[in-house]
Parts: C-alpha cells; structure tokens; sequence
C-alpha cells in the first residue's frame, strides 16, 4: 500500500521537506519496516511549529456581491422532493451585513426529521491529519436547528462529525449520539461561531462554542470504512426556517509521525504529589507522563518495573494530571514521592493511528518529544504576604494551585473571590466587607478534599498567623453543611452575594478575633455536599482590631510653651509622639493601660506637628493620629497715626494697618463700630466715625489666632461748625466782587450733627471804606438734632461801593451779639 503524506515546511526547509517526505513514502510503501518512534530519543520545551496549518476552503461572504448564489459560489445543491429552498448573498435583517441565506420552505425532512435542503462543497482530494473548521451562522425565522455542519469522507454515507445547536445547548454529536454540552439558552437571531478540530488519525474531535472549548478529544463515528475530509455538508433547519452564514473557513495540517511536543500551561504541587495542565490538541489520542530523580538520565519505572510511563486519555477541556509515586526495582513496590524532593517530569502527546493507516492495518502510536519541566512535592505552599498585611506566614495545604493564592487588599462588585473560577463573581457585598483584606484562593483546590485523601491527614486547608490582634471573617455557602470547626465562630447576619448559578450564589458571614501572634487554621469544608454541587466552598477576609486610639480635639492656635495633648485608647498600648518628625520622651516608654491619657509636650514657635501612634506588645502594627498646634507669642502692632486733638468735621476717618494678621475691633465711645474683623498682616484699613460733640473715645483692639492681645486710645473733641457760607446774585450766581445797586444774596446749608438743639444766627454785613458797618441783614434759624436748614439774608448795595465789603458769618444765637460766639469762616467779598 502506498501512502503520500503532504508535508509543508516553511520557504527555507523546502529541501528537507521533500527529502523527508520521499523518505516517508518509502517507509510507508514497507510498512513492516517502520521504525518505532520513541519520545525516548529527545526531548523538547516548545511545541513543533514545522508543520503549519494550510487553508482548504475560505468563504467570507461579508464582502461578496449580492445576488451570487450558493452555486455560483462553488456549492452543491441536494435534491428534495417537495417545497422550496435558495442559498443567496443578501443583507441580514438585524445588522445589513452580507451572508449567504439558506432559506426552506415545506421541505420534506429525514427520519431522524433533519432537512433534505443542504448545500455542500466537495474538495478535490481527500485530507488526513488534522482539520479545523470555523463556521460563523444566525438562524432567523422560528426553526432551531440542530444540524449546522457535517464532514464526510470520501466513501459511506456517514459523515464523521457534525456539529450544531438546538434551541437550549450548543453540542457536538455524532449520528448515534444524542446531543450533549449545554451552553445556556440559544436564541433565533444571534450570531454564533462553531469551531469543529478533528483528527483523522486519532479519530478525536473537540468542538469550540463562541470561542470556548466545550468538548474536548472526543471519538468521531468508530464504524466508517475510511477516516478522511472529502465532503462538508451546512443544512437550512427543519422542513421550513432560515440560516444565515456570514463565513466558512476550513484549514488542514497533515499527520505527523513525531507530533509537536506539548506545552506546559502549569505545574504545582501538593502533598507527596506533583501535577500538570497542558494546552489542548485535537491530535492528542493521550498524554503520557514520565517521572525522575532531578539530575537523574533515565526515567523511573512507574507501576511497575517496565513502564516508564503513566499514560492520560482522560478528555477535560485542560488537560490534566499528577503523579504521586514511581516504581522501585529493588523493593519491587510503588514510592511515594518524597516532600522537598525536587523531580525532573517529562510530558509527550501519543497519536494512534486507531486504524493502522500506517502501520498495515495494526492500530499504533506516535509519540512526540517530550517536554520536560520541574515539580517538587510539599505538604504545604508558603505564600509571602505584603509587609502591610496583617496576614503573615499564609500557608496553603495539600492542594496544588497553592501558587496562585495572594492577598487582596479589598473586594468591589465584579471581582473573582477565587483566583481560578471566572464564573462566580461579587454582585452584592455589603461596604464593611469591601474594604477588608481578602485572602484570594482557589475554588478547584482549597476546599473540596476530604481528610486523608491525600497522604497524611491534613485537618486544614488555610493556615496563617496574624501579626496583630485581628478578626477573621469566613464567608461559606448558605447551603454547605457547616464544618465543625465553624461551631464556635459567631455568624454576623451579613451575607456576600455572587453571581455564577442559575439562582446566583448567597454566603453567610462568620466573624471569630484572634490576639496578635496567634496561628489561624482553616479547614475543610464538606467536600461530599461540595462534588454533589450543592455549595460553592468558602472564603476569608481579615480585618485588624484597632486599639481605639483617639486625640481631643486640640487647639490650633496657643501662645504659650506648654501644652497637653489628651486623648484615649481601648486597650493597653504603648504610645509614640513624634513632634515635627522628632521623638518625644515619654514616661514609662509610652505604656497607657488603657482609657484616658494626657502627654505634656512643650512646644516651638511656629508649627508643631504631633505625630502620636499606638501599638500593642509585640506587634509591628500601629493606629496613627495627628494633630497640629501652632505657637506663636508675638503680640500683632497697631499702626495708626495719632488722630488730631480737635476736629470740625462730624465724621473722622481712622486708618492704619496691623503688624499680622488678627482680628480688628474698634469702638467709639464705648461702642463698637467694627467687630473682630478679621485683618490680614499689612492690609490697610479705612473706618469712618461718626463722632458726638465735645470730647470722643477711641478704642482700637486686636487679638491674633494664638489670643496675642494688643490696644490703642485716643481722644477726639469734636466742635459743632456750621461752614463759611456764600454769597449769589438773584440768578444764582456766585458774587466775586461788588457791583453799585446790585441786590445780592447770602446762604449756608447747616446741618445739626449733634445730639441738642443749636440756635444759628446769620449775618450779612455791608462796610465802608472806614470798616463802619452801614447795612446789615440776618437769618435766625433752630435746629434739632439732626435737621438740616438753610439760612440765607439780603440786600440792595449803594450806588456807592468803591472800597466797600461785605462779610457773612455765622454765630450761635443769644440776646446780644457781644455773648455769641463764631461757628463758621467769615467770608469777606469787596
């Protein structure tokens, strides 16, 4: 029998592609003599990218004409024998992209009630190895199909694996099989893609929903004449309904006698065991593990003095497994692993040839390279904790994600609780809780193993001392039976909620306090009620007490050295009071047995910045306050200029300044007329007074912030004055000099700014030229307090006024003129 295999190499190894390809061929044309490949003769840590993967059929009918039919895009059509059916480019009804419409109507279905519409598309030689498909498809309408898209091989009418939906799963199946792999609800007009990898050689498919891996290596159809691609068939849903593909892509990468070595995604380890998880690969029939001695060149037996490996078929999506012993000759018995030992772990990928294509019919493997890595076994996973945790010393037991743990410092809504579930997330968690440090595990691991079950009896599974006085909350499904350990912690009536079930999940809240330096151990939570999906686990926050430390509100503001700062505490603390970042003595080293204290400190000019921090014994934690006290003891300068001894004007303005900022109060006669003003240091200042006759008592005062005081006095003696007057023709204009028979006018507004009533005489005076007072008139007027008048007098001069005068003055009223007294300026015009 000869077989061809397609090899292709990248540009620069074409040679050795065709030697080896010929090489190959001649192999295969004597299969009897096919040499056995041995993962024994190398080993590799990267996957082999020689073998890239080449496109067989690529449809994206996003940018493809409208109109264009199925067939004119290359598809077959089936035969039916009633209704109606097209396959036509046209826009979706929901986004106006470009698909290929599959649309039937009153199509007679099959048996098993699938549609007789399909479109397909036949390649020109068959393909072996691996094939991967992608298929981006919507149904509209109101049909939900299972059947999206088969593979056939080039003889039987079965086809080898198919992959589809129905109206509640996405599912890969088989003809035989019933439907399986829910993915949630699956509603009409949605955009989906399928992605379908199979091998021909290992007779494995895994199929990919939406870009997740919901099945992975299971057995395609066991019963086919022949293992290859020829054929891919895409079907309209039931005898009436719609399916829209926006795309088709087919690639194709040949069988390889030495397949690529695996990768390792992550290794760990728990007590007297080791572990691993690699990627997935459709052509992976199994995983085959291999264990020895760190530094050793030959692999440890295991099982038994032959085997010197341990194979895995199993087909979790991650692909995964551990080993906790090997085999010893001498003792003819099985070893455990021993704890702290470090092993050297070897991981290949085997392909079967389940149906002997290479090998003259006799089913066989090929196996990779290996992969090598390290794994050291421990009963326990130290885990460092941030030097700001209260948290120190976290030990993970027997479980093997120990390395993912961490502190969290605080939760919000969205968060994972668990460092490797993406499904389970906070929807509710009360502010308390937010703000507390969490201890972030895994849910695989951390609480599902039952004592014993892993070598030596481990009753915890979270263990950590805490550096501080601390309480220790444990948030735990409200549908786990509560583990003893738990009976003794007090449940707070708050609860966490999560979402990742159909119902979301609630978490009960347990509190317990723990002193400083204790060990906290956490166990096991019921793991039987776990595996049986009726709890979701457990997880841990902390939160350190605090030592009630409190200062009295202190004054900002004293002008004195000495000061004491007051405050309290909750416990008995050792205090610390750092005065502007230097350190106080304090008696008794700071000892405070609890309650009330008062700390006498002596201050500084200027700011005092106190520091005052409170620990317990032996602790390295502490609560802070603070509080800032300035000194100052200078007393802040007035600076006004000594107001006049007497004055004419009813209202004085005061200005001046200060020599720093304080407030500013000024009375008049004992009231104040500006109160506690606050005044910057050489801002200028202007108050008007309105000032009593007779004698007037200026106070000027200020206080500082630090209550530094200072004051001025100072007397003013106010003299009632009416004002000069003025002197107007009839018009109204101002007379400058006098003219023969002119009739002219003297006036004064006054206004009486005391507190009694004033009389006010005026007088106009007409004089000689020998200063003989010839004519005269006058205006009397009273005043009240406060009332304005005016006073005005006339008369006609002489036709004679060549070196004559006038003069107006006011004098306050009496019986005779030589008892007045003046209360204006004369004003003489001549």
């Amino acid at each position: 029998m000869e077989v061809s295999i397609l090899l292709r190499k990248k540009s620069n190894q074409i040679s050795l592609v065709l030697i080896l390809t010929l090489l190959f061929n001649v192999l295969m044309i004597c299969p009897d003599n096919v040499p056995t490949v041995s993962a024994e003769s190398g080993s590799s840590s990267v996957t082999d990218t020689t073998y890239e993967p080449v496109s067989v059929f690529d449809k994206d009918f996003t940018t493809t004409p409208l109109g264009l039919t199925g067939s004119d895009l290359g598809f077959d059509y089936s035969s039916y024998t009633s209704g109606s059916a097209s396959a036509v480019i046209e826009a979706d009804p929901y986004t106006g992209t470009r698909a290929l419409h599959l649309k039937a109507n009153g199509i007679v279905t099959d048996g098993a009630l699938r549609n007789e519409f399909q479109i397909s598309k036949t390649f020109g030689e068959p393909y072996t190895g691996t094939i991967s498909t992608e298929i981006t498809f919507m149904q509209t309408g109101t049909k939900k199909d299972d059947r999206i898209i088969q593979f056939f091989p080039s003889s039987g009418t079965t086809f080898l694996v198919g992959a589809g939906v129905t109206a509640s799963k996405g599912l890969g199946y088989l003809l035989s099989t019933a439907p399986s792999g829910s993915l949630g609800a699956y509603e009409l007009g949605e955009w989906h893609t399928i992605r379908l990898d199979f091998n021909t050689v290992s007779q494995k498919y895994s199929l990919y929903y939406d870009g997740n891996i919901v099945q992975a290596r299971n057995n395609m159809n066991k019963s086919l004449p022949i293992y290859n691609l020829r054929r891919l068939v895409i079907a309209a849903p039931g005898s009436s309904g719609d399916l829209w593909i926006r795309g088709v892509r087919v690639t194709h990468s040949p069988f390889m006698a030495e397949p690529p070595a695996p990768k390792i995604v992550t290794s760990g380890s728990r007590n007297s065991r080791v572990m691993w998880t690699s990627e997935h690969y459709a052509y992976a029939s199994k995983y085959r593990l291999r264990i020895k001695l760190k530094g050793e060149s030959n692999w440890r037996p295991i099982g038994n003095a032959t085997t010197l490996y341990k194979d895995y078929t199993g087909t979790n999506l991650i692909p995964a497994s551990d080993i906790n012993a090997y085999y010893d000759i001498a003792k003819s018995a099985s070893t455990p692993l021993v704890n702290g030992q470090p092993y050297t772990l070897g991981l290949s990928v085997v392909t079967r040839d389940e149906s002997g294509v290479y090998n003259n019919g006799v089913p066989r493997d090929f196996e990779s390279k290996i992969t090598e890595f390290e794994g050291t076994p421990y009963a326990t996973t130290p885990l460092p904790t941030p030097d700001t945790s209260v948290v120190g010393e976290l030990t993970s037991y027997a479980n093997y994600y120990g390395y993912m743990w961490k502190m969290q410092a605080g939760s919000s809504i969205g968060d994972y609780p668990f460092a490797d579930n993406t499904l389970i997330q906070f929807s509710e968690i009360p502010s308390k809780y937010a703000s507390m440090e969490r201890i972030v595990t895994t849910h695989k691991d951390v609480m599902r193993y039952p004592l014993g079950a892993d070598g030596a009896v481990q009753n915890q599974i979270i263990g950590f001392n805490v550096k501080d006085k601390t309480t220790v909350y444990v948030a735990i499904d409200k549908n786990a039976v509560l583990p003893a350990w738990l009976a003794d912690w007090i449940n707070t009536g708050d609860v966490i909620k999560m979402t990742g079930a159909a119902s979301g999940y609630t978490f009960n809240i347990y509190k317990k306090s723990f002193s400083a330096g204790s060990s906290v151990l956490l166990g096991y939570n019921d793991y039987a009620n776990f595996d049986l999906s009726r709890n979701a686990g457990y997880f841990a926050m902390v939160e350190r007490a605090t030592t009630g430390l409190r200062l009295d509100p202190a004054t900002e503001w004293v002008n004195t050295s000495a000061y004491a700062l007051t405050g309290s505490v909750s416990e008995s603390v050792y205090l610390s009071v750092y005065q502007n970042k230097l350190p106080v003595t304090l008696p008794m080293n700071g000892f405070i047995g609890g309650g009330n204290f008062e700390l006498n400190v002596n201050l500084v000019p200027g700011a005092n910045l106190f520091e005052v921090y409170a620990k317990r014994d032996k602790s390295s934690f502490f609560d802070r306050v603070n509080a800032t006290i300035n000194q100052d003891s200078i007393i802040p300068d007035i600076r006004i200029a000594t107001p006049p001894a007497t004055v004419k004007d009813a209202v004085y303005t005061l200005t001046g300044s200060l020599s720093k900022a304080a407030s500013l109060t000024i009375k008049l006669n004992g009231e104040s007329v500006v109160n506690s003003v606050y005044q910057q240091a050489d801002e200028f200042f202007s108050y008007p007074l309105t000032l009593q006759e007779g004698n007037n008592a200026i106070e000027v005062s200020t206080v500082d912030l630090a209550g530094n005081t200072n004051k001025a006095s100072y007397t003013i003696a106010y003299i009632f004055w009416a004002g000069q007057g003025a002197i107007h023709d009839l018009n109204g204009n101002p007379v400058l000099t006098l003219e023969p028979s002119k009739d002219i006018y003297a006036e004064k507004k006054v206004v009486n700014t005391t507190g009694a009533d004033k009389k006010l005489t005026l007088w106009f005076v007409l004089y000689n030229a020998d200063n003989a007072m010839i004519d005269f008139a006058s205006s009397i007027a009273e005043l009240k307090p406060g009332e304005t008048r005016t006073l005005g007098a006339g008369f006609t001069l002489p036709a004679e006024v060549t070196k004559y005068k006038v003069k107006v003055f006011i004098w306050d009223s009496s019986n005779n003129m030589v008892g007045q007294s003046p209360l204006a300026e004369e004003l003489v015009v001549q």
